[in-house]
Parts: structure tokens; C-alpha cells; sequence
């Protein structure tokens, strides 16, 4: 079944190459391109490039395309397991070699015709917006696809895949969620160039459509081409982080905590009243609005932990009712200054003269810088942020024969000794530009990345980490050896509330909504409900966690582009996550030994069985 299933992945990867572009030398800003096929050119518009820019190799490597599907065919029918997994790893490694080299003589053709252009004193390159596009990139997949299916046939195979089911999972969520969105583009929206244009046969209206998912994903994740770009999907990405972990601590205790909106909106009020009202100096304001962020958010998840530890009342439904309370909380404070109870006035100072509803500005020292200032205060690079995370890293390892809590302080002594050196040393002027110093990245990132360490250290590192990872496994075991799970319950409310109420710091002290210092009653709390989808991606382990929320944070970054650019919506972002929560929620349609841990462990000891049968049978064999 497998075998029949993997031709019919090539049948598919040879109708892409036929009738897909492999590549657009250039594109208006509408999206109509001048689309490359090694069958034909397909030009709906009458685009012209410039002359002498020819891609005649275009032939030669499709029909090595041709000859290496063919052979992949062949070679997964071969009898001897060692050596059908040998040619499908050679074949791999053509396809891989086979798109570097299409990639190589692409871009460079481009770039001479630029560069050449320029040089005769054109104002701006003739060839903007060009990229391989989805026939190339089927060639890419493809020889990835050769590469696993290889290892699969070695012995131990199918257990090296099931050990890495916490990555399988996500990415085939993932594959599947952009393979359903594209297919509701496709409905949804005309093919690049061909609305209005009569005359187009077959061929071109189904490669308008491929050429417009192709582009509609390369805009969303664009971002990460240019530094500006990662700076956006990184700010973007700050509050997922935050909101992901509270989310994920409340999964590995059981719990579901759904209350994240609320949550934030309550630790922002908190960040605002102390950063506002509190007559602190500027080095104790700053930690005292962020701790005050952290206490808010505590406050309302360990309410909803104390009335589940207390009543058994579901924390699903009360975090939802929370919500609802800390959003009127919010537009009590926020939207207006006067009130009438009872026939009496009553005048609150929390809102700003004017009619939109917001804070008074954060003071200045409980302000968050953005991350540029930090990196290159006044345009020149300081080494205090990089030799400091060195120093910890490096001490951190060096230590490593120690106790894990003498670790962390000796990384925490290099940590301030490596920042106040980098302080000393004579920084390097750099230019920075307007696009980039415009990011509203800041340093609540930098707490977020604490809050990662936060979150695998005590979960991971510590006796009461474990006590909180086995009430989620199994209450009743855990109670019995002793675990307080009222207690255990409480606590982990109030730090996934606290983890949530810190995402405050992006939007209020750190200015990451609007560049004002400022709470307001628009902030978007619905990060809190994005939080689901990036635990659930990130299969609540921090570095998945970290790379899921950098992942929405590219295509909400790449959302406004699209936008911009094609006329469609950004609401495609929120059919994508929702897609990948139903898609994982569903196991990615994969078999179960790679959503039941047991079924995982017995493929894992059926295969060190066999190894170990395999190991004695050669043992046997060599002693003869």
C-alpha cells in the first residue's frame, strides 16, 4: 500500500512540474507575472523581459526530472530493503542538487540584467518580485520526500519517525492547514492575470491559479527575507509567546485554561496603574510595572484555580466568564470619567483627555526600549546585550558538572559581568534604517524568552515540576504518592495567569500596539485565544512553543502584505491556525502510535528488539 501511495506522490509532483510555473523573472505589483514553464511560456498580460535574459535550461532540467521520478518509481519495487534505501538516497540527493542548481542559474541570470541595468543608468532594476515558484519547488518536496522515505526502510525506520512524533505531528498540521487554505484561495480569488483576459486555454487558467497560492504564500512568509520583516514578525510574535505558555502550563497540569484574554487584560492594568501612579525612580519602576503585569494575571487565573480547587467548578467555563469581566473592567476604567450611581457622580482619573479610550502615558522610566535601541543605542552597536548572553551560555556549559542551582547562579553572575563589560567596550557606528527603527519589537521579547527558561526549568527541572506534569497524567496516581492536587491546581493558574498577564508588557510598557506608551481600550486580547493554537502547535514544549509563535508572527507580519498587494484578506491567517488546531486535534490524520504514547512505545521496543536479535543473529554469525 505504501508503494502505491509514493507513485501516486510522484504522479502528483510530475503534474505540478507540467502544468505549474518553475519560475516568475518578474511581477507586477498586482501579482501578474511573467510565469516560466519548461513547456511553455505563459505570459496572459504580454509582459516583456528584457533582452537577452534566457532560460533555456529551463527543458534540459525538466526532463532529469523526468528521469530521476522514474527511477524513484523503480527503485521502491527493489527486493533488498539496504539497497532501495541506498538509491533512494542517491536520488534524493540529486533532486536536492538538481533545485540548488535551478536556483543558482536563476538568481544569477536575474542578477547580471539588474546589475547591468543599473549600471547603464536605469533608475530602479527591470526585474522586481522574481522567485522560483511552485514547479521548482515540487522538485524540492520531492527529494525531501525520497530522503525520508530512504530512512524508512532501514531497520528501526518507522520508531526513528515515531521518536520524533512531537515534530511529525505539527508539521503535518501544518502541511495540511496551508494545503486546505490554498484550496480556498484557489476558489475563492481569480488566477494572476487572467481576469478580463480573453482567450486563455486550460493550461493557463489552472497555472494562473497555482502561480496565485504559490505567490499568496510566499507574501505571507516574506518577513523573514529582510531584517525590518523579522523584526515586525518577532513583535508580532512576543505576546503569542507569552500567551502560549500560559496555555501549555495549564495543559501539563490538566487544566484548560482558555481565560488568557482575560488574563492580560487584567495584568494590563495592572502594568498601567503601577507604571502611571507609582512615585518610584526609574530603575525600580520599570521591574515593579512588570511585576505588576505578572501579579494581575496571577490574580485572575489563581481565582479561577481556587474556585475549580475549591467547588470543582470547570475552569473552562469560568476563564470564559472571566474574560468577559476583565474586558468590562477594562472599559469601566478606560472609556469614560465620570459615572452616575445612585444619583451621584463619581469622576475616575484613569482616562486620558479625549474621546478615545486610553491611559495616561506609561512615566518614562517604566518604559520598555524597543529591541533596536538596545541592540545600537544613538546608531552605534553596543556589545553589552550579545557579550552577556555569550558569557551565560558559555559559563552555563562550562559548569555543567555542577548542581543545576549553581549553574544557573554562576550563568547569572557571567550574565551581569559579560553585560557590564559589553557596556565598557567602544561600540561600532552603524546605519540603521527607517524601516527598521520604525519595528515595534522590544524588550518584552526578552522577557519572553526568560519566560521559556521560566517554563522548562521548573517543569522539567524541578521535584515540583513533576508533581505538576504527573497531575496531568494521571491525578488519582499522583495523589496517591502524596501530590496536594488543590494546591497543585491553584498554583498553576495563577503562573499561567501570570505568564499571560506578562504579554501586557509587549502592548502597555513596551508600546508594541500603536508606538504609544499607553493602554488602551483596542488592545488586541484575542492573542490570548492565538495562545491555544501556538501551545497546541508547539506540543507545549518550550522551543515549540518559541518556533510555533514565531511562525504565526511571520504570517501575521505577511498577512498586511498580502493585503496590500493581492486584496486579500488577513483573515486567512485565523482559517490557518483554526485549520492546524482541527488538524492536530485529529492527530494529522496520522496512525496512532503517533498521538498514543503507548502505541509509541511499543513500535520503540519492537524495534530495539529487532536491532538487538539483528545485533546477537551477526554475533552468531562472525563467532562461526
Amino acid at each position: 500500500m505504501g508503494r502505491y501511495l509514493f507513485l501516486i506522490l510522484g504522479v502528483i509532483a510530475l503534474a505540478l512540474m507540467m502544468l505549474s510555473p518553475w519560475a516568475v523573472p518578474m511581477r507586477e505589483f498586482d501579482g501578474t507575472g511573467y510565469l516560466l514553464n519548461p513547456l511553455g511560456i505563459m505570459n496572459p498580460k504580454g509582459l516583456t523581459l528584457p533582452e537577452g535574459l534566457r532560460f533555456d535550461w529551463l527543458g534540459l532540467f525538466f526532463g532529469t526530472w523526468v528521469s530521476l521520478l522514474l527511477a524513484a518509481s523503480v527503485a521502491v519495487f527493489l527486493p533488498n530493503p539496504e539497497t532501495r534505501a541506498r538509491v533512494l538516497y542517491i536520488l534524493g540527493g540529486v533532486g536536492l542538487a538538481l533545485f540548488a542548481l535551478e536556483a543558482a542559474l536563476f538568481y544569477q541570470a536575474i542578477t547580471a540584467v539588474n546589475d547591468a541595468a543599473l549600471a547603464a543608468g536605469a533608475r530602479r532594476p527591470p526585474l522586481r518580485r522574481f522567485a522560483l515558484s511552485l514547479g521548482a519547488y515540487a522538485g524540492l518536496f520531492y527529494s525531501l520526500t525520497l530522503l525520508l522515505v530512504a530512512r524508512m526502510q532501514l531497520p528501526g525506520g518507522l520508531a526513528f519517525l515515531v521518536g520524533l512524533r512531537g515534530v511529525v505531528v505539527p508539521v503535518v498540521s501544518l502541511l495540511l492547514a496551508v494545503v486546505v487554505g490554498a484550496v480556498v484561495v484557489a476558489i475563492l480569488r481569480p488566477g494572476l492575470g487572467t481576469q478580463g483576459v480573453e482567450g486563455l486555454g486550460l493550461r493557463e487558467l489552472i497555472a494562473g491559479k497555482l502561480d496565485l497560492v504559490t505567490y499568496t504564500f510566499q507574501i505571507l512568509f516574506s518577513p523573514i527575507l529582510t531584517l525590518p520583516g523579522i523584526f515586525n514578525s518577532l513583535a508580532f510574535a512576543t505576546p503569542l509567546i507569552f500567551t502560549g505558555l500560559a496555555v501549555a502550563f495549564g495543559f501539563r497540569a490538566g487544566l484548560f485554561n482558555i481565560g488568557a484574554p482575560g488574563q492580560l487584560t487584567i495584568g494590563a492594568l495592572f502594568a498601567m496603574l503601577a507604571g502611571v501612579y507609582l512615585p518610584l525612580p526609574g530603575w525600580l519602576l520599570l521591574p515593579a510595572a512588570i511585576v505588576a503585569a505578572a501579579l494581575g494575571g496571577a490574580l485572575w487565573g489563581g481565582i479561577v484555580g481556587w474556585l475549580k480547587a475549591r467547588f470543582g467548578a470547570n475552569e473552562v467555563i469560568n476563564t470564559i466568564m472571566m474574560n468577559y469581566i476583565a474586558a468590562s473592567v477594562l472599559l469601566f476604567m478606560l472609556a469614560a470619567n465620570e459615572y452616575s450611581f445612585f444619583g451621584n457622580k463619581v469622576r475616575l482619573p484613569f482616562k486620558a483627555e479625549g474621546f478615545e479610550g486610553r491611559s495616561e502615558e506609561i512615566q518614562e522610566g517604566g518604559r520598555i526600549p524597543l529591541m533596536i535601541n538596545i541592540f545600537a543605542p544613538n546608531s552605534t552597536f553596543s556589545w553589552a546585550l550579545p557579550l552577556a548572553v555569550v558569557a551565560a551560555l558559555t559559563v552555563y556549559y562550562v559548569t555543567r558538572r555542577l548542581e543545576l542551582g549553581k549553574r544557573l547562579l554562576a550563568a547569572l553572575v557571567a550574565l551581569v559581568a559579560g553585560y557590564v563589560v559589553g557596556q565598557v567596550l567602544p561600540g561600532i557606528p552603524v546605519t540603521i534604517s527607517s524601516a527598521l527603527s520604525s519595528q515595534l519589537l522590544n524588550g518584552s521579547f526578552l522577557i519572553a524568552v526568560l519566560a521559556l527558561l521560566f517554563y522548562n526549568f521548573y517543569l522539567f527541572r524541578t521535584a515540583g515540576g513533576y508533581e505538576l506534569r504527573a497531575t496531568g497524567l494521571a491525578p488519582k496516581a499522583a495523589e496517591y504518592a502524596g501530590v496536594n492536587l488543590r494546591r497543585k491546581i491553584i498554583l498553576t493558574m495563577i503562573i499561567s495567569g501570570a505568564l499571560a498577564g506578562l504579554a501586557a508588557t509587549h502592548y502597555v510598557l513596551g508600546a508594541g500596539m500603536d508606538g504609544t506608551y499607553r493602554l488602551k481600550t483596542a488592545i488586541p486580547s484575542s492573542v490570548g485565544f492565538d495562545g491555544i493554537a501556538v501551545a497546541l502547535m508547539g506540543q507545549n514544549m518550550p522551543l515549540g512553543i518559541f518556533l510555533s509563535a514565531t511562525l504565526f508572527g511571520v504570517l501575521l507580519a505577511g498577512g498586511v502584505s498580502l493585503n496590500a498587494q493581492l486584496g486579500i484578506s488577513n483573515q486567512i491567517i485565523q482559517v490557518l491556525q483554526a485549520l492546524i488546531i482541527l488538524f492536530i486535534a485529529v492527530g494529522g490524520f496520522l496512525p496512532r502510535y503517533f498521538t498514543d504514547p503507548l502505541r509509541a512505545a511499543q513500535v520503540e521496543t519492537e524495534a530495539k528488539a529487532e536491532q538487538e536479535a539483528r545485533q546477537a543473529k551477526s554475533a552468531t554469525v562472525a563467532g562461526d
